[in-house]
């Protein structure tokens, strides 16, 4: 059992942060709408599976002391996920006890924590696996269990996602059980369901947290008539009002009070700290909860907001009318608590998210400018190196010695290289800063294109080439034209010492992609240089043996990712390669 890994800063990861943004955001939407725990299941699965590439997911629910598989998805046809009793010593029920994670990379990450599972089921069939509790206000839901087919390096964004998605399921199970049966309580409920949706549409897409407060306590203020609400954030040591309802203006004495901040061994703020649990206090009294000037109310709510794991606010609710907590009105108070906890969760991923773009676009602007100043300032000196040794060679009597000769061979074939390596510098910078212009590229006739020129090159070569259909896909033409050249032409070049070189090329269709694949029987490389391939001036091979500036693969990467895709690289010494990418289908291409 692993914690998840967290990633160098990259376009990829800022990318796959976006898309799980929208994947919660999508399914926010979606279970506002939802009345049965079926469709709740759905949704969870469909969704979770869809955003990570899982190929099964199950989740099961507490009934009495039991765990028992409720929903299914995927097409796992062994599962370890059976139902059994709470006190069992297996994933779901430990999860469920410590409330916690659990995180399997690889089927031998699961089978070293629990080693009867193999045989009780004759093998895993998934390689990894997570299980993500469900706990509702202290009270075990049930485990959501999602498997994958090959290991899996869980990030720091998709553990958020997952975490993030669990809370969304949660929230539902317990809306549909605290409504009972929703179809026998429709009317009743038809009203705060309206105004949840609207606070969640309201909240959707907003990124000031103080603008997002100002909403829930508008929704707040239609649920409670005549309630008080507020939204409290800690600083210089206090608990400081920020947001409110407008009746506390009627309370002069009050609000200044609270503006100027509670002290934090304040009980209704002590306590949700402590326990990080909402807090309801009935029978309120002044005196004995430390809070001046409350007199009015009868009772009060506290509702602590958590953000990466520390309570960042607090928002709090008196009724005025109301000595006790319905269980209904817990509820109701909860939800909304939860959809702002969501939200603010949601707004400060983006808000992180958008920082990191925004350092990775500035970083990228200033190493670009740099890398083309550079580049430009050493191609005075290279000039000089190649006119200067031609001009001292021809300076000097002849013939000329046989060291010699080999010494200014060596000196013309560096500066050769130097200019080679320049030259794919400004390739890099160029591509990086060129405007995408993305139309529909027919992957077949730019193949069959770029297959016509390397031949010209490689006459003398005994190569066999093996051409899949291809699909039109959308990107700029020019750029991808750079990519696909660049696979084929390191087919080409990496099958050199073959007597009969064969090269395949084909694509793969995933539901929101597609993938670009080039093979080939030639060297290959070590698996373990896998992540340096694509990096600056790598070489995996002797120069003199496969030459190249080391900046094609390179220039692939940038050019991939730009398109929002990535790219593929596995292989074997001696055995061949496969380089491919990924690009993500647009408007049903």
């Amino acid at each position: 059992m692993t914690e998840p890994n967290k990633p160098e800063p990259s376009r990829p990861a800022a990318t796959q942060a976006a898309q799980l943004i929208t994947h919660l955001q999508d399914v926010t939407q979606a279970l506002a709408a939802v009345r049965q725990q079926e469709e709740v299941f759905g949704i969870i699965l469909n969704d979770a599976l869809e955003a990570l590439h899982g190929v099964a997911g199950t989740v099961l629910l507490v009934q009495g002391d039991r765990l028992h598989v409720a929903a299914r998805r995927g097409h796992d046809p062994v599962s370890v996920w059976q139902d059994g009793t709470l006190s069992d010593s297996r994933p779901g029920p430990d999860a469920l006890r410590a409330n916690t994670p659990l995180f399997f990379n690889d089927s031998g990450d699961l089978l070293r924590a629990y080693p009867e599972l193999e045989r009780h089921t004759g093998g895993v069939a998934a390689v990894a696996s997570v299980v993500l509790p469900m706990v509702e206000n202290g009270r075990p839901l049930g485990v959501i269990v999602l498997d994958f087919r090959e290991p899996h390096d869980f990030t720091p964004d998709e553990a958020h996602f997952l975490l993030t998605l669990a809370g969304q399921c949660a929230l539902a199970l317990d809306r549909a059980r605290l409504s009972g049966n929703l179809e026998r309580q429709i009317q009743d409920r038809t009203a705060e369901l309206e105004t949840f949706v609207r606070f969640t549409e309201l909240a959707d897409g907003e990124t000031d947290v103080l603008a997002l407060a100002a909403r829930a306590e508008e929704v707040l203020s239609v649920l409670f008539p005549g309630c008080t609400n507020g939204y409290y954030v800690l600083e210089d040591g206090l608990w400081k009002l920020k947001v409110y309802s407008r009746d506390l203006e009627n309370t002069p004495v009050l609000l200044a009070s609270i503006k100027a901040g509670m002290p934090l061994d304040t009980p209704v703020f002590a306590e949700p700290i402590r326990t990080g649990e909402p807090v309801f206090v009935d029978a309120w009294d002044p005196e004995r909860e430390q809070f001046a000037q409350t007199e009015a109310y009868q009772s009060v709510g506290t509702y602590p907001l958590h953000v990466d794991g520390s309570v960042r606010a607090i928002f709090a609710l008196g009724l005025k009318d109301s000595p006790h907590w319905t269980t209904h009105q817990k509820a109701v108070f909860c939800s909304v608590g939860r959809g702002l906890k969501l939200a603010l969760e949601r707004t400060e991923s983006a808000r992180r998210l958008r920082a990191q773009r925004d350092l990775l676009q500035a970083s990228n602007e200033e190493l670009e400018a740099f890398t083309y100043s550079v580049s430009h300032d050493l191609r005075t000196p290279v000039r000089h190196i190649l006119s200067f040794g031609g001009l001292l060679r021809r300076s000097l009597p002849v013939p000329l010695e046989e060291k010699t000769e080999r010494y200014f061979k060596i000196i013309e074939d560096a500066a050769v290289t130097l200019n080679g390596l320049i030259d794919g510098i400004l390739d890099l910078s160029r591509t990086s800063r060129q405007p995408l212009k993305v139309g529909e590229v027919d992957l077949g006739r730019l193949v069959d294109t770029l297959r016509k020129e390397l031949g010209v090159v490689a006459t003398d070569r005994q190569i066999t080439w093996q051409i899949a259909e291809m699909p039109t896909v959308m990107g700029d033409a020019d750029l991808l034209r750079r990519v696909v050249m660049a696979l084929l032409s390191n087919a080409v070049k990496s099958t050199r010492t073959r007597q009969a070189a064969l090269i395949e090329v084909w694509t793969e269709e995933q539901p929101q992609s597609w993938t670009m694949l080039v093979r080939d029987n030639g060297v290959g490389f070590e698996p373990q240089y896998q992540g340096k391939l694509f990096t600056m001036f790598q070489h995996l091979h002797s120069q003199a043996d496969f030459e190249g500036a080391g900046v094609g693969l390179a220039n692939v990467r940038r050019i991939v990712t730009r398109h929002g895709g990535t790219v593929i690289a596995e292989g074997q010494p001696g055995v061949g390669a496969t380089f491919g990418f990924t690009l993500p289908k647009i408007e049903g291409k």
